[in-house]
């Protein structure tokens, strides 16, 4: 049987890219010599921090053009074409050199092409002749132990045998039946597995189908599910900002009431110190009076100016009301532990409040 010549003009390794391992495609070529497929360095190249020759290393500043290297190209396609050539078997009769063959015929180990084949199919002298792909291994079809053809099927042992075999070899005895035998008792069995193989794949597409009406049902069930989560949740955040500017309000009402009544305690006291002062300057300008007419004149006037200066103040906060302050913060903390089923850290303190000095307040 004849075959196409191989061509060993080039080293298989030079027309191999270093990254795919595999046959150049679209091979281009950098600055350094060293040749890739074009999509194999541009890919390397994506998720690499720097530009550089995946085979040297060495780094070029900026990321280089790429190009097609036809002359690369054009030897690889070259390769692939005897290559392809050498595995193909040619026609014995046919002298070009280039024309397949179609069948071989086993017996006369000859192959031939679509037209020389015609005779040795019609032919009856030729009925026995086994006629194959050419592409089939010759040796596949013969004894491993006495290198003759395979013709006979050994039961026993679940095996393919030759002539020798079935008469001085390991399956003598044996229960053996000819290859057209055993073809004819297993085409049936054949089909059976063949429906049984069909009812499988269609049981297997029916699961497919089943898990696949499930999965559309898992999806839109849980776009329901999002969308009501979410609703749920907007709801509640509204309701938390309408609670939240509810309590401000309350807080800054109740902060505005204290600090309305401490700034007019501020200014009483404040007039009254003024007042004080005064009248203090003024005593110590009466003690320096000696006419007496005139010291009990102006200690007497003093004494009634000193008792329309002692006006009860207006009353201030008491420290209740500075306590009940910080008690809508509480209240505020409670419900929302109540909500979350946590305390809230933005309302509560991690340690005992500081004291402050009667009469004051702190800036909560």
């Amino acid at each position: 049987m004849a075959s196409g010549a191989s061509s060993d003009s080039e080293t298989p390794g030079e027309l191999t890219c270093p990254i795919c391992l595999d046959a150049f495609r679209c091979p281009c070529t950098l600055s350094c010599g060293h040749s890739f497929c074009l999509k194999c360095v541009e890919g390397a190249w994506d998720v690499a921090k720097s530009f550089s020759c995946p085979q040297c290393r060495v780094t070029f500043p900026r990321r280089p053009k790429l190009s097609k290297n036809f002359t690369l190209a054009n030897l690889v396609e070259q390769r692939s074409a005897a290559e392809k050539m050498a595995t193909v078997v040619l026609c014995d009769f046919c002298n070009d050199g280039t024309t397949a063959a179609s069948m071989t015929c086993l017996k006369c180990d000859i192959s031939y092409c679509a037209t020389h084949v015609k005779p040795h199919q019609e032919n009856p002298k030729f009925r026995d002749h086994v006629l194959v792909d050419p592409a089939t291994n010759p040796e596949e079809r013969k004894c491993k132990t006495h290198r003759k053809e395979l013709e006979f099927y050994c039961r026993q042992d679940k095996s393919l045998v030759c002539t020798t075999c079935t008469i001085a070899g390991d399956h003598k005895g044996h229960d053996v039946a000819t290859l057209d035998d055993e073809h004819k008792t297993r085409e049936k069995q054949v089909g059976e597995e063949t429906r049984a193989v069909e009812e499988k794949r269609k049981e297997a597409e029916e699961s497919v189908k089943r898990m696949e009406a499930a999965r559309r049902d898992v999806q839109g069930s849980m776009t329901g599910v999002r969308q009501r989560i979410n609703g749920e949740f907007a709801r509640m955040r509204a309701a938390l900002d309408e609670d939240e500017k509810a309590a401000l309000a309350r807080a800054s009402k109740k902060e505005h009431e204290l600090l309305t009544q401490i700034e007019k305690n501020i200014a009483h006291y404040q007039r009254e110190i003024g007042e004080l002062q005064a009248a203090a300057t003024r005593l110590e300008g009466l003690a320096q009076e000696r006419d007496s007419l005139a010291f009990l004149q102006g200690h007497l006037e003093e004494t009634c100016r000193i008792g329309r200066a002692t006006a009860a103040p207006p009353s201030a906060p008491s420290q209740e009301d500075i306590a009940s302050l910080k008690g809508t913060e509480e209240t505020v903390a409670k419900f929302l532990s109540t909500r979350a089923g946590k305390p809230s850290p933005a309302l509560t303190h991690d340690g005992p409040r500081p004291q402050h000095p009667r009469g004051t307040t702190s800036t909560t």
